[in-house]
């Protein structure tokens, strides 16, 4: 077992597992080393009343010292560069440990509301949560645990207090769905027109450009826009009122399945209450984003894709049709249940029900492996 670090770092949520540690959440941690260093240079100024701190500083690094089980949890330690003696602890360690400590109480603080987050760690620290965090889904969560009892939690909710307080825009990795409209080759950007959403001007590199182009010939050659949609992952900066000010560079732009269940998800958002003749309710949008990280995780690619509709009570249907039968699961956004159903066209019965709990991955276990049964009959 290696020895305690400075700090324990758990996350947690839906595309975490246990004793893992995904490449694509580093860059959202790197951050977390040189705000560690940039505090624990400040406590030590303030100490000494120096304007400057020791190169030692600057030789600092937070390394990982472990890795355990329980959704992914890291043990952080410090370490230098410099040449040290045998277990030597790295110069300055104690400032090093105050400056974890106070990165925790300033997550703590944002956590519970606190507007008051002074004091503990210079405005330019601060400004480092613009980067620490930023691909954080709504159910996932970034908790640091400091001197085997203080923890706080970093969620897309604390973050945004935390950047708010110290430069007011805050960056965002955002996955967007919709159609390319336009594209200028000389200022190398295109114009996104989301399924839900403001449209939004987007540069994009040469090695974007064949895929920017078929999607905007699709645009041009075919009005029906089901089957033109692309999905855009992207950076955006927004400012206080939380309005998208720019787009960085995107990362990737691909085309997208005519029956995308995300594409299919952000149209509802649009929809409002009394959408239809008689009533209807509009589905929750929480709920759908939900809906739509549960069957991201859960639902397999080598299965065929159900078309997806809303329902009048603010539910969600997903449909599929093989041979003589057709299978439904209606969606309770609210409580996370949803009702099975087969139904056999040509006796008019009906075949099978099932209660499912949607966060459950036995149960969407069940579900594929039911639709492949069914499927594979045809």
């Amino acid at each position: 077992m290696p020895k305690p670090g400075i700090m324990r770092v758990r996350l947690s949520g839906g595309r975490f597992k246990e004793a893992e540690l995904p490449f694509f959440i580093l860059r959202d941690l790197a951050p977390l080393q040189d705000m560690v260093i940039d505090v624990a240079k400040w406590l030590f100024r303030k100490e000494h009343g120096r304007v400057r701190s020791p190169p030692s500083f600057d030789q600092a690094y937070l390394k990982i010292v472990g890795l355990y089980s329980g959704s992914t949890v890291t043990e952080i330690d410090i370490d230098t560069t410099r040449m040290t003696l045998d277990d030597a602890p790295v110069p300055n360690q104690k400032h090093f440990e105050m400056a974890a400590n106070n990165i925790v109480k300033v997550i703590g603080l944002a956590e519970q509301g606190e507007e008051n987050l002074n004091g503990h760690m210079p405005s330019r620290s601060m400004a480092y949560f613009n980067r620490l965090g930023r691909s954080l889904r709504s159910n996932e969560a970034i908790e640091i645990t400091v001197a085997g009892q203080r923890t706080a939690r970093l969620t897309q909710q604390s973050r945004e207090v935390l950047v708010r307080h110290s430069v007011g825009e805050i960056m965002r990795d955002v996955t967007v769905r919709g159609v390319i409209s336009e594209v200028d080759l000389k200022k190398m950007n295109f114009r996104l027109e989301p399924v839900y959403g403001s449209i939004i001007q987007c540069p994009f590199l040469e090695q974007d450009r064949d895929t920017v182009l078929n999607a905007l010939g699709s645009y041009e050659n075919n009005k029906d826009r089901t089957k033109m949609l692309v999905q855009v992952q992207m950076t955006g900066i927004y400012d206080r009122q939380d309005r998208l000010q720019r787009v960085k560079p995107i990362k990737s732009v691909e085309p997208l399945d005519p029956l995308d269940v995300d594409a299919r998800l952000d149209e509802f958002r649009n929809l409002r209450d009394g959408w239809l003749e008689d009533g209807g309710v509009a589905p929750d949008h929480t709920g759908l984003e939900w809906l739509s990280s549960v069957f991201e995780r859960y639902y397999p690619d080598d299965i065929q894709l159900p078309r997806t509709y809303p329902t009048a009570d603010g539910g969600i249907s997903l449909e599929w049709s093989s041979g003589e039968l057709e299978i439904d699961i209606e969606v309770n956004l609210k409580d996370h249940v949803g009702e099975w159903y087969v139904f056999n066209k040509t006796t008019k019965n009906g075949e099978e029900e099932k209660e499912l709990k949607l966060d459950n991955p036995g149960d969407w276990e069940w579900v594929c492996k039911r639709l492949q049964e069914l499927t594979r009959q045809v």
